[in-house]
């Protein structure tokens, strides 16, 4: 990719200002702010209809190349100068190579560690190593300390082993500068050469300690109690998790910030295990799990700067660069500066993050022709992204030590949130491209609709819900907040319509992070789908300390707010739906209005990608895990292959061997259900349900059930199912 940028958010209101950071290779580029109607590509076998927008824009801007540097560590002001030093700090390798990685340093003097062992080093001068190779994952302590004659000792505490020590001398010098953890300042671009692993406890102090202080840290006893508390730093790493700065426990610094969202809620050296929550014992969690592949911000400078117009329709739009044949689409969303539309569009932008630049079509391309059982290929784009690993990862993925990455920020180029983005998991459409099909049906119907994003009903809640007769998701609501669950909530209860037009919505507890609100936050846990599991003890949100993992193990699973919860999932094909006995009540046979399939009959077996509109990701009504009872099943999809298999959390546990064939959880369910007061949701059980929408334009079963429901939805304020016949 030659050209590729990204904005300072994803959203903003008419009237805003909204800033663009581009990188490019060329001597210039045009820039031009589009209306995206529709997602596709040659590829996708649908073409990408954008709309110019007059933006009074200039006509080119100069071509720059802009780089990034990613790796978390923590930075203080700089101390000094001091004639004598010690340098003290736990830390658990998850990484060790021939590389030596910073530790903590002071200026130019830095303490490092390498697979061979530790050494203290001033620039590239080597003061004394010690040949002591620490053990993968498992906790060591370090010291140096260097006197104002020039005597240099090292000291390395490993479990199980005596503890290591050598002495060496200096030419001796005043030491001062900024004091980091993780770091040594350096930052060339690509990624960050900072430690990989664990780091607690560190302490910084204007004196040689002796040995006996140094094995008094090492049993866990307080610096500021062994040394001069005004000399002396001692960083509080368990202040604050979901925040960036530290204070300091001594006065040697004013304090540190946090760079780059280190994992934290991270259980130190002295954990005891009997605690698994951070809020209950914080001097227990006080670790940061640092990696060279953190990323907070891009850290960009803006090519440009664009005041939104007030009276530009709230949609989906961008800004389109292009240079030379090569193009980039830059998304954001405009949202109504004032609320007159009946029906709002609420795109699923927390799970486009949860996704955003995951590598594993390009590193894992073997792997996935084997899930498949074909050929799909990948966007070239996927390729360029593992060439740039210190552009972030996905929640998805895993760091380059294996841990599993829990945060993804927006502050930075995301290939895979493009509107001609090709994913091969469902040979074309999937999350944002697919979501603009929903947008390019309601045009064609001639929808007056407007259209948000996560963070806004995040921030306004049931508040900016409760301004629209009728409320719609996109195809994959997965990761959402609490606030989120409670603003549908609270919208259905108090009277709104809901329709839920996709699968695996509402699964993965999620939070925006405090300190860096441009990122979210998860925790695996150890249930649901997942391509990691939390380490023991880090299963709690650094951003608000609640558990992790799926909403469902909370007790607040998809089936309480919608009606059906995720139940399998599979990529061989799309499948149809075959119409209940319930369907044909008079209270809900509207539903059906212009569809030839009868009771039984089967109806939504073609459309793009995957061929069906049950498929990909499917949910299911069940009463145990919260359906309401009056919830009426109205289509349940048949016919799947054993190739679609049930989710973990869903599979039997027991003795008893499971039925013969296609599990009868396999399915998605087409659900109506109606709350006191007038609310109502509808939801359709798959994420390929508004992809089957666009076959032949929308002249199609799945279409017209969608356009009964909203018209319904819309324009009647009654009782949505009435009296059941």
């Amino acid at each position: 990719m030659r050209i590729v940028g990204y904005a300072d958010r994803l959203s903003a209101r008419a009237g805003e200002e909204i800033a663009f950071c581009v990188s490019c290779e060329h001597a210039a580029y045009r820039p031009e702010i589009v209306r995206l109607r529709r997602g596709g590509s040659e590829r996708h076998g649908s073409a990408l209809v954008e709309e110019p927008v007059a933006a009074g824009l200039p006509d080119t801007l100069p071509g720059r190349v802009q780089t990034t540097t990613s790796g978390s560590f923590v930075e203080a002001a700089p101390v000094g100068p001091l004639d004598e030093l010690g340098l003290a700090i736990w830390f658990l390798p998850t990484l060790p190579g021939d590389e030596p990685r910073p530790l903590l340093a002071v200026g130019d003097l830095v303490l490092e560690v390498s697979a061979a062992g530790i050494a203290l080093r001033r620039g590239h001068a080597v003061l004394a190593a010690l040949a002591a190779p620490p053990t993968e994952r498992r906790w060591a302590f370090a010291v140096a300390t260097l006197d104002a004659a020039g005597e240099v000792r090292l000291h390395l505490h490993r479990p199980d082993l005596p503890v290591a020590t050598v002495a060496s001398r200096a030419e001796p010098a005043p030491m001062a500068g900024v004091l980091r953890i993780g770091s040594d300042g350096t930052a060339t671009g690509g990624l960050g050469r900072t430690f990989n692993g664990k780091v607690a406890r560190p302490v910084v102090a204007a004196t040689a300690w002796p040995e006996a202080t140094t094995a008094a840290l090492a049993g866990g006893a307080d610096p500021i109690g062994l040394l001069v508390p005004a000399t002396t730093s001692a960083l509080d790493l368990a202040a604050d998790p979901g925040g960036t700065r530290l204070p300091d426990r001594g006065g040697l610094t004013g304090g540190a910030t946090v760079r780059h969202l280190p994992t934290r809620g991270v259980p130190g050296p002295f954990w005891a295990g009997a605690e698994t929550d951070f809020r209950r014992a914080p001097a227990e969690f006080d670790a940061l799990h640092l990696h060279d592949d953190d990323l907070a911000d891009a850290g960009w400078a803006p090519d440009l700067t664009w005041t939104v117009p007030a009276d530009l329709p709230s949609g989906v739009y961008a800004l389109r660069t292009s240079a030379e044949g090569d193009v980039d689409r830059i998304p954001f969303v405009v949202t109504p500066a004032r609320h007159g539309a009946p029906v709002l569009v609420v795109l699923p932008t927390w799970t486009y993050l949860a996704y955003a630049n995951w590598r594993t079509y390009a590193e894992y391309e073997a792997e996935r022709l084997v899930i498949y059982g074909e050929a799909r290929g990948i966007d070239e784009r996927d390729r360029w992204l593992v060439a740039h690993p210190e552009l972030g990862r996905s929640l998805y993925d895993v760091h380059t030590d294996g841990s599993g990455v829990c945060h993804s920020t927006r502050l930075r180029p995301i290939v895979n949130i493009r509107p001609d983005y090709f994913t091969p998991t469902t040979r074309g459409f999937r999350h944002y491209a697919q979501d603009l099909l929903l947008l390019d049906w309601l045009d064609r119907r001639g929808e007056h609709y407007a259209v948000v994003t996560d963070d806004e009903v995040e921030r306004e809640g049931a508040d900016l819900l409760s301004r629209y007769e009728v409320v719609l998701t996109g195809s994959h609501p997965e990761y959402c907040s609490a606030g989120m669950l409670d603003a549908y909530l609270g919208y259905t209860r108090a009277g709104g319509r809901l329709m839920y037009l996709g699968g695996n919505g509402f699964y993965q507890v999620t939070a925006r992070h405090p300190g860096h609100p441009d990122a979210v936050e998860i925790r695996r846990g150890h249930a649901g789908v997942a391509t990691w599991v939390s380490e023991p003890g880090e299963e709690h949100l650094a951003a608000t300390g609640e558990p992790g993992g799926l909403w469902r193990m909370r007790g607040r699973a998809p089936n309480l707010l919608v009606g059906v919860g995720f139940t399998a999932q599979g990529f061989d094909s799309g499948y149809g739906y075959a119409r209940s006995a319930a369907s044909a009540d008079p209270s809900v046979s509207w539903v059906f209005e212009g569809v030839g399939a009868g009771v039984g009959e089967v109806f939504g077996t073609e459309g793009p990608g995957l061929g069906g509109a049950a498929g990909d990701e499917l949910d299911r009504a069940d009463v145990t895990l919260g359906t309401p009872a009056g919830a009426v099943v109205l289509a349940s999809s048949v016919g799947h292959s054993e190739k679609i298999a049930l989710v973990p959390e869903e599979v039997d546990h027991g003795y008893a061997a499971p039925p013969p064939g296609t599990h009868p959880k396999v399915r998605a369910d087409v659900v109506l259900l109606e709350r006191p007061g007038g609310g109502a949701v509808f939801s359709v059980g798959s994420i390929a349900w508004s992809t089957a929408m666009t076959h032949k334009d929308g002249d199609n079963d799945v279409s017209r059930i969608t356009a009964n429901v909203l018209d319904r939805f819309r324009d009647e304020p009654g009782p949505v199912l009435g009296e059941q016949q």
